[in-house]
């Protein structure tokens, strides 16, 4: 309530004639508002109390008492600033105010409305630029804090704000590092909307400004803003602050105007109007120094109407340029192998060591459990002595023959790596297993299975098979494909071949280099490059004479030693010791051994000559810098090419497995299957030899219910099966691919159903093969038969397994089969001889044309030189050898025609009855 002096109010009565006290009071306060001092001097010329009341009434009203005013007649009113009287809000609409008298008179009522308005505080937290941006996370406070930070800090006390002003509440801007502060107001008449909020922002700026405050995260201050518009509250993802903003309106503000209106919230470097287009609003574009500069400009005017013209304000999406990628990008034929070298550069540094760690694990049975000594120990002490072991396969009674072999094998592993070692024998002769148990003691030990390899499908799988084997991990096998496809796209831009593909043989090569790093770290030899073989074996000795010494000592003398030397403070000179033994000395047992088992398994393939090239160079290394061991295993005789070319003017060191014996076959089964319960094992075994796999079947079968002659029987048919599909096959495809005729093979068959073995020269001179060897090797390699050398060269020819002795006679008990191949062997050397008396006949004719017809020399002379009678003669004699031939051919075919013609009608009997 405010409360006017009677005198003053009778003045004003007096000066607004006609009008009630209210509404001259309205009309004074108003007036005294706009030119207050002016006023009040027109007051004291009618008269001096009366303007005396008046003025001492105007101090009594708060509205008046947020200036000074100062004349010559009146002191200055009071310029504390006091809030307006408590209002109190009706229906969200009006504030009522009453004047009344000191009597306590109503006199009348005025509404004054109350408004809101909002404040924007740009420094509240941090700003956030990106997806990527933790430090919102990180420092963002919570509501009730920044609320708590507004009202106490921030805003001015209400007490100290004019208009009645109230704090409504906050609204964070999460991404543009600022908040918004709603507020209510009421202001009088005689002020305007726009003067009221600048005021409001006057004061809360200098109460910033007065009290300093700083943000610890930025050490930057906090600024007020009043927002003048709508701001457009969005939380999308992909929209965050920038220096730059677009200004879109549709009326007329120049670049003085727009910097009138956004140089308040920062310094601007630039504005920039875009051309306009047709029914399209205006933009512009403003840069700011300060990215907070934009977010405030953005939160304050957006929405804002300017002179009648609406603005909408928004981050403007920039594409950053890089200078570097620029350059790069422009640059291909420099950049493509700059990138590759960096790519190059980080693989060696981070992902070959790992390659190297995970094939020195795999070398060593780092991580595997079974063999730590310690549970080797275990298992042998308590399930070990509970079950009884197995006996292994190679050192069972059956191959008991080849312990020459493995002893002869095990020498050549305690000698310094110098030169290659190589396994032959028959598939399934137990190649495998030999070289397994022989080299059971070693603790360094790497396989290449060879069949799987040759077995690969692709490029692809080849490597991942071979990386997965050794340990090289990781692959990426996908960026070599992504590698090519770049490749192809800059050749296609450019015109040439970036070099990023990486060929088969690149990747192959990286595996095994990265395999010989890996190897070198195992082994005792590695520096040893450059030492000669003799050195490294007195090396080799000298530890085996060490191992020896302290064995046959004892533990326990060796611990008695060791404390001795402890308590004799002889830690030092122990040390040294052990350092000195070790320089001199070189365990065998940690030298690394490469097995490649089924080296060269396959000759053809589309990667077949590439992986046995490299595999034997590969290896060649590996022996030459005396590194590692290397044993190759083979069932093709011809495996020693490649070698002897990757590793010339050396020996290597062979071992050829034959097949066992009938009597250590015959042990063999014996210790699988009882004697008693089946007594004619030993007519069974005769016939399926000592090939272990064909053992190892046998017994399966038999124990598997099977009798003994039915699973020979079942064993015979698949050798006769496997026979007649690998020699006999008529197909015109597949007759390319072999290198002899079903006739030459044929040859060979009927003598070997008739012996178990043939001598090689009888056979070479057979008419079917004239002295030509490549049938035969062809032969052996498709393991149809075995050659036996003697003194280094080929001596006899046998059945390639065993069984295929009683599978080559079953074939020739065949008599259609046998008629048919007679016929064609027959009609074969038939030709071949009426291919020579053509030849003989042909040479006769031209002896003749020498001859007058009277049957004188045709150079004179009336009798034939005897060197071209014995000419003559021979060539008869050779017609008629092969005109004997031919009949005997003849005579062959025409009873092979019988015979066939027989068998069919025999046949047909059968069919009909």
């Amino acid at each position: 309530m405010y409360r006017v002096a009677a005198s003053s109010e009778a003045y004003l009565r007096r000066f607004y004639t006609g009008t009630t006290t209210a509404t001259a009071l309205t009309r004074l306060t108003s007036a005294s508002t706009s030119n207050p001092t002016s006023r009040l001097r027109l007051y004291s010329t009618r008269s001096t109390a009366a303007a005396a009341a008046a003025a001492q009434s105007i101090r009594s009203i708060p509205l008046l008492q947020h200036r000074s005013y100062h004349t010559p007649d009146l002191p200055s009113l009071s310029t504390r600033p006091i809030a307006f009287a408590r209002t109190r809000r009706v229906h969200g609409a009006n504030i009522r105010r009453r004047f009344t008298s000191e009597a306590e008179t109503t006199i009348t009522e005025e509404e004054l409305p109350l408004k809101y308005g909002m404040l924007y505080f740009d420094n509240a937290y941090p700003l956030k630029v990106g997806w990527w941006d933790v430090r919102y996370s990180l420092l963002r406070p919570g509501w009730k804090s920044l609320e708590r930070k507004a009202k106490n800090e921030l805003v001015p006390p209400e007490n100290g704000m004019p208009f009645h002003f109230k704090i409504g509440g906050i609204e964070p801007r999460l991404k543009d590092g600022g908040m918004f502060v709603h507020f209510s107001y009421v202001h009088p008449s005689s002020y305007t909307t726009k003067e009221a909020l600048k005021e409001i922002e006057s004061r809360c700026e200098q109460h910033l400004m007065s009290h300093g405050h700083y943000m610890w995260f930025n050490f930057q201050k906090v600024r007020a803003f009043l927002v003048k518009g709508s701001p457009f509250l969005e939380d999308m993802a992909s929209r965050y602050p920038n220096k730059r903003i677009r200004i879109e309106y549709t009326g007329d503000l120049g670049v003085e105007g727009l910097y009138a209106l956004f140089r308040k919230y920062g310094k601007i470097v630039d504005i920039v109007q875009v051309p306009p287009v047709k029914d399209m609003p205006k933009q512009a574009i403003i840069q700011y120094t300060f990215m907070r500069a934009s977010t405030s400009a953005k939160n304050c005017l957006h929405g804002a109407e300017v002179n009648g013209v609406t603005l909408s304000v928004n981050f403007e999406r920039t594409l950053k340029t890089n200078v570097i990628w620029d350059w790069l990008s422009n640059h291909p034929r420099l950049s493509v192998p700059l990138g590759g070298f960096v790519l190059a550069g980080i693989s060696l540094m981070i992902f070959d060591p790992v390659r190297i760690f995970s094939m020195h694990a795999k070398i060593t049975q780092l991580f595997n459990v079974n063999e730590y000594p310690i549970l080797k120990w275990l298992r042998k002490e308590t399930v070990g002595r509970l079950t009884r072991s197995n006996q292994d396969s190679l050192q069972a009674t059956g191959w008991r023959e080849r312990e020459e072999d493995e002893e002869k094998l095990r020498v050549w592993l305690r000698n310094p790596p110098e030169t290659f070692a190589i396994v032959q024998g028959p598939r399934g002769a137990g190649k495998t297993d030999m070289v397994e148990y022989a080299i059971k003691e070693k603790t360094h030990k790497v396989f290449i299975r060879c069949d799987e390899l040759a077995n690969a499908r692709s490029e692809g799988e080849l490597l991942s098979i071979l990386a997965k084997q050794v340990g090289y991990i990781p692959l990426f096998q996908f960026m070599s494909t992504l590698n090519n496809l770049m490749d192809m796209a800059i050749t296609a831009t450019t015109g040439q071949k970036a070099g990023l593909s990486a060929t088969f043989e690149g990747q192959l090569k990286k595996i095994l280099e990265t395999l010989t790093i890996a190897i070198q770290q195992t082994s005792p030899t590695k520096d040893m490059s450059n030492v000669s073989p003799e050195a490294i074996m007195k090396k080799i000795e000298y530890t085996l004479e060490e191992k020896a010494r302290k064995a046959a000592s004892g533990s326990k003398s060796d611990t008695s030693a060791l404390v001795n030397n402890l308590n004799s403070d002889g830690h030092q000179k122990l040390k040294k010791k052990k350092e000195k033994e070790e320089s001199k000395g070189c365990d065998p047992d940690d030298i690394p051994v490469v097995i490649i088992d089924g080296y060269m398994s396959r000759e053809k393939g589309p990667h077949a000559k590439e992986l046995w090239t490299f595999l034997a160079d590969w290896a060649a290394v590996l022996v030459e810098n005396h590194v590692a061991h290397v044993i190759f295993i083979s069932n093709n005789v011809t495996a020693s090419k490649p070698l002897s070319k990757a590793l010339p003017n050396m020996t290597f060191e062979t071992i050829v497995l034959s097949d066992a014996s009938l009597d250590s076959a015959m042990e063999f089964v014996y210790k699988h299957l009882d004697k008693e319960e089946y007594p004619n094992l030993m007519k069974c075994v005769k016939i399926i030899g000592g090939r272990l796999t064909d053992l190892e079947l046998f017994v399966q079968k038999v124990k598997s219910g099977m009798g003994p002659e039915d699973a020979v029987n079942d064993i015979l048919g698949r050798a006769v099966i496997e026979v007649r599909k690998s020699a006999f096959d008529f197909d015109a495809s597949d007759k390319k691919s072999l290198s002899w005729t079903p006739v030459q093979f044929w040859a060979v068959l009927r003598q070997l159903a008739v012996s178990d073995s043939v001598t090689y020269d009888e056979l070479k001179i057979h008419p079917l093969f004239k002295n030509d060897e490549s049938a035969f090797s062809a032969m052996e390699q498709a393991e149809l038969i075995t050659i036996g050398h003697k003194n280094g060269r080929p001596f006899s020819v046998r059945p390639g397994k065993p069984i295929y002795s009683a599978a080559f006679q079953d074939i020739l008990s065949d008599d259609g089969f046998a008629a048919v191949m007679d016929l064609e062997s027959s009609t074969v050397l038939e030709k071949d001889e009426m291919v020579k008396v053509a030849k003989w006949e042909g040479e006769l004719r031209e002896l003749s044309s020498l001859l007058h017809h009277d049957g004188s020399w045709i150079f004179g002379g009336g009798r034939v030189p005897k060197e071209v009678d014995a000419r003559v003669k021979w060539l008869m004699k050779k017609l008629q050898e092969s005109h004997v031939k031919i009949e005997k051919y003849e005579q062959e075919i025409a009873q092979a025609k019988k015979s066939v013609a027989t068998l069919g009608l025999a046949a047909a009997g059968k069919r009909s009855s």
